[in-house]
């Protein structure tokens, strides 16, 4: 296990040693970036990103990740907080706290200037049609139309902690995006036409910030994850056609995203780290394409149960594994159970958490989620005919399966053990009297979930396992009987699986029970 644990990670080297990209270090604060086709352009916040503190400037960069100008412009006068921007017509219009400042790229000098009195933090522009720029204001949640040639304004929408937007000419469609009223709570919204703004069903709630399309059907949207971030950020591209998202996970959180057609690149500002990364798309895909339908275990089943309860595994070194998934906390502390991405602890108290990225899980498995399959059950179904249908679509009985199911709860029983104190731990079958059970009614959740084959028996547990998660975020455990109704069921097939097991004494020391396989003895010894 230890030398393909090796050569897993020189692989991965290899893998992100080719992978190319180019970076751009010394920024202050980037937050957007925006092209005409030949120049491109970085928003600098200064030291605050809602201050009118006067040290915001814009950097003008290469197409291929060289800085040209530090500081572009302003030649005179001043910018607060630059965040997004766009270019009509020869000039660069920016996002400046309550106004906008429009600068001929050509001379530098301003030749635009508007101030909206109501907004505080303009956020992102984008060009409309006809002259026209469209403009967000994130704390108010106004989306504004400019007429750049009368200076003047309407409000075309509100929605709440709005940020990105884009304009698509040839469909005539808007996309914009929020941040979520918890920071990390955010979702995707289009409006075509005169037609109101609709959210975009199938994408997970995020910290979104840019948002860009990459044709007349996919949009390419940025996600800090949360706020403060975490360490890490994600992509997603979403498909209108399919109303679908798929997801690329980036080491660090990124700002207003900016993406070039012609060369297919994505420019990603790390606000935080004072850079810009720049990135080809089709490797970025291809580099996240392998982690889909991969099961990944930290922990061995029988060792759990036998008592090997302390976590050893900090979960912020799960991110790049999975967003899928279902374990053990630290000390038998209740369930865990990972849902787009974050982790939730149901402790034995009933209390429903979202534990820090340095708790450590005894035990996890997960996957990328991306089903193949989708059925639906409107009419009031138990567990076990549930169960029976759920497995007439699993056609491979050797296959591993990752199960996620929405729907409306009548009735869910679910448990979690209280955290253990003491060394040397009990084995799990000698304190199920200690178990906390919990019934709720009528109730919309999620079950998070696997079937798995019967030769993974002991490393994990055969057949079905499940979580529960309801959409509040308040109730879940361990699933142990439940009926319900109006059920979208999501199967995705798993072809690959990777073990890694803890270094810990305690890990070492364990004794395993012999499993004996006569027939696979004789093949080893020839006989």
């Amino acid at each position: 296990m230890k030398v393909r644990n090796i050569i897993t990670a020189i692989f991965i080297c290899i893998g992100l040693s080719s992978f190319s990209q180019q970076v751009i270090n010394g920024f202050a604060t980037p937050e957007s970036v925006t092209s005409d086709g030949k120049r491109f352009f970085v928003s600098n916040q200064g030291q605050d990103f809602s201050s009118r503190d006067s040290d915001g400037f814009i950097s003008e960069i290469s197409a291929d990740g060289k800085l040209i100008k530090l500081k572009f412009a302003p030649t005179k006068g001043v910018l607060h907080a630059p965040k997004g921007m766009t270019i009509e017509n020869g000039v660069l219009y920016v996002a400046d706290l309550e106004r906008i400042v429009g600068f001929d790229i050509k001379t530098r000098k301003t030749v635009f200037e508007l101030a909206i009195p109501q907004a505080s933090v303009l956020n992102d522009i984008c060009r409309l049609e006809n002259g026209f720029i469209g403009v967000t204001d994130t704390y108010s949640g106004n989306i504004y139309k400019v007429n750049t040639k009368t200076k003047s304004f309407e409000i075309i929408g509100n929605i709440p902690t709005i940020n990105g937007i884009s304009f698509n000419k040839s469909t005539n469609q808007i996309a914009v995006c929020t941040n979520g009223k918890t920071l990390g709570e955010g979702a995707v919204y289009i409006k075509t036409g005169n037609e109101d703004f609709r959210q975009l069903p199938n994408i997970s709630n995020g910290f979104f910030d840019g948002i860009e399309w990459i044709d007349d059907n996919r949009l390419l949207i940025s996600d800090w994850v949360t706020f403060p971030t975490k360490g890490y950020g994600k992509l997603w591209i979403y498909d209108l056609e399919n109303q679908q998202a798929e997801m690329l996970l980036t080491k660090e959180s990124i700002a207003d995203i900016y993406y070039a057609r012609s060369l297919q690149k994505i420019y990603m500002p790390q606000m935080l780290k004072n850079k810009v990364i720049i990135t080809d798309k089709k490797e970025l895909e291809m580099n996240h394409k392998q982690q889909y339908n991969k099961l990944y275990q930290y922990g061995v089943a029988d060792a759990f149960v036998g008592g090997l309860y302390k976590g050893t595994l900090p979960l912020k070194e799960l991110r790049f594994k999975g967003d899928f998934g279902l374990g053990a906390p630290d000390m038998l502390d209740g369930e865990l159970t990972m849902l787009d991405g974050k982790v939730y602890q149901t402790k034995a108290t009933g209390e429903t958490v979202e534990p820090d990225d340095d708790f450590k899980t005894s035990m996890l498995f997960t996957t990328f989620f991306r089903s193949d399959k989708t059925i639906s059950i409107e009419n009031p179904i138990g567990e076990k005919a549930l169960w029976e249908q759920i497995s007439k679509e699993l056609k491979n009985r050797n296959a591993m399966y990752a199960i996620k199911i929405t729907g409306t709860f009548d009735h869910i029983k679910t448990r979690a053990f209280p955290p253990v104190k003491n060394e040397p731990f009990p084995i799990i079958n000698s304190i199920f009297d200690t178990q906390k059970f919990f019934e709720f009614s009528n109730t919309q959740g999620t079950l998070i979930g696997y079937h798995l084959p019967e030769y993974l028996n002991g490393i994990n547990s055969k057949g079905f396992h499940f979580h529960f998660l309801s959409t509040d975020k308040t109730q879940g455990g361990h699933v142990l009987d439940f009926d319900g109704k109006n059920f979208k069921i999501e199967i995705a097939e798993l072809n690959s699986f990777e073990l890694e097991v803890p270094t810990d004494k305690g890990f070492q020391n364990f004794k395993f029970d012999t499993k004996d396989n006569e027939a696979l003895k004789r093949v080893e010894q020839g006989k």
